[in-house]
């Protein structure tokens, strides 16, 4: 007969942080879980887990700032957020560093993904940090989106952002050659001709 043993075997269940977990075994919690499920290429998965680090303390809060390094810029904009409101010094320094090294990345990203809350992205750091860098940054990235509901959003700050979205959305449009949205903005009064038709 064999000897029971309390050692996990490859299909049983772990309790996350009592044992480690053999390849293919289920982790049902603990920081173990939490790196488990880091490892997992769903990015939902891995933000659930960035989430939950913070639980865990310092070991928790290590996780999350190494999440800043992910090669998935959603994986590193849920750390920067989860991270941004914290006022530990090595998590400042960490913050600093990240906004230095990929904020032209992740710029990017939101303007190849053009995804709704994307769009909105790019069209808040206009209104809230208006400074040359961040427009031309933004002028940029808002014309690498080329989704139907990117390209919509972007028609919704045309129409109901403040004027200086109302600005950028106007030159997306012009840009990409879509008369009829710029004269029915102006028809609107929510830009001037001189904004829609000029070269």
């Amino acid at each position: 007969m064999s000897k029971n043993s309390n050692r996990p075997r490859v299909y049983d269940a772990v309790l996350g942080g009592q044992e480690k977990a053999p390849p293919g075994a289920v982790v049902l919690g603990g920081l173990e879980g939490i790196k488990r499920r880091l490892t997992n290429p769903v990015v939902e998965q891995k933000i659930a887990a960035l989430e939950e680090a913070l639980k865990y303390g310092d070991a928790g809060l290590e996780l999350v700032i190494l999440a800043l390094e992910d090669k998935l810029w959603k994986v590193r904009q849920a750390a920067y957020l989860l991270l941004v409101n914290k006022q530990d010094y090595v998590v400042q320094q960490a913050l600093q560093e990240y906004q230095k090294s990929s904020r032209y990345d992740v710029f990017v990203a939101m303007g190849r993904t053009g995804g709704i809350s994307d769009v909105d992205t790019l069209m808040e750091s206009l209104e809230n940090e208006q400074n040359t860098a961040t427009t031309k940054l933004v002028d940029y990235t808002l014309g690498l989106v080329n989704t139907n509901e990117g390209k919509d959003r972007i028609r919704h700050y045309l129409f109901n952002g403040t004027q200086i979205q109302r600005n950028y959305a106007a030159l997306y449009f012009k840009r990409k050659g879509v008369k009829d949205i710029l004269i029915e903005a102006v028809r609107q009064g929510c830009i001037d001709r001189v904004q829609a038709f000029s070269k």
